[in-house]
């Protein structure tokens, strides 16, 4: 039986030691046979002659663009997904993620699970909500503090945690993982959403297709939480509110039934858009 071969999607702009790192972890750590997809936001701190630098080492795995202005994060992505062979499985992490020893084949193994399980995503430092490692274990590192050896440590230890996997309402856009097929009948991320607002509006439309989606409490990566942002001008305030705007003249009216935190966040079952709550234990 062939392996699953996994595409995985970086968004890069001027944040070149991050990027490197980021990139050097998932050449690192990546358990599946991979093509790694970078995308270069016309960055100005030297993250071109690095990325040049690692792609002439990695030909054959490292396709890098270069686009003459930033567009932003989804639109970045639309730009080069035209050019992602149809096969395999796409995953989209943050330029300032670490990722950790087997997290590939964990995430893949989730997806598997059911054939209407969308996407999947892991645990992490930063990112919030039913992904946050704090809700679950104490601190595996001070927040300011990345540590290699630690974040393969808490990937070992979670090999042991039960339940390995729990539906979610929505997922964060920082690391997941998602089925080809998903996203064909989905559809891609809303690139209207240019940064910010594209994980909630995909999730939700992945849940009123009646998919399901996935956080794998046995997976942890490592996020330095919005170091993006913290290179615009303006923090990405512009671009994270318009993102927000466009969110909710969207779906205005379409879910006044539910509160925000029934609508994403809590466990409660709702039935439009369609979740339940459901643990994995093996």
């Amino acid at each position: 039986m062939m392996s699953a071969f996994l595409h995985v999607i970086v968004v890069s702009f001027n944040t070149c030691s991050k990027t490197l790192q980021c990139l050097r972890f998932i050449l690192r750590y990546t358990d599946l046979p991979f093509h790694l997809w970078v995308v270069d936001n016309a960055s100005t701190d030297g993250s071109i002659d690095m990325l040049n630098e690692l792609s002439a080492q990695n030909r054959e795995r490292l396709t890098l663009t270069r686009l003459s202005e930033n567009v932003g994060y989804t639109r970045a992505i639309a730009s080069i997904y035209p050019n992602i062979p149809a096969h395999g499985y796409v995953c989209f992490i943050n330029s300032d993620v670490y990722v950790g020893p087997g997290f590939a084949k964990r995430l893949h193994k989730h997806l598997e699970r059911h054939p209407d399980i969308a996407a999947v995503a892991p645990l992490g430092s930063g990112i919030g909500g039913w992904q946050d490692i704090l809700k679950y274990h104490s601190p595996p590192s001070p927040a300011d503090e990345f540590d290699e050896a630690k974040l393969v440590q808490v990937n070992h230890a979670l090999q042991n945690t039960h339940p390995k996997a729990i539906t979610a309402k929505c997922i964060q856009g920082t690391v997941w993982m998602a089925k080809r097929a998903a996203l064909e009948e989905i559809g891609e991320l809303d690139t209207a959403c240019v940064c910010g607002a594209d994980d909630a509006d995909w999730s939700l439309r992945a849940r009123l297709k009646n998919w399901r989606l996935l956080i794998a409490l046995d997976t942890y990566v490592w996020h330095d939480n919005h170091s993006s942002f913290s290179v615009l001008d303006d923090h990405g305030k512009t671009w994270i509110t318009q993102s927000w705007d466009h969110f909710n003249r969207k779906w205005s009216g379409c879910f006044d039934h539910l509160s925000w935190s029934d609508l994403m966040e809590s466990i409660d079952p709702t039935v439009y858009p369609a979740y339940q709550y459901e643990e994995f234990m093996v």
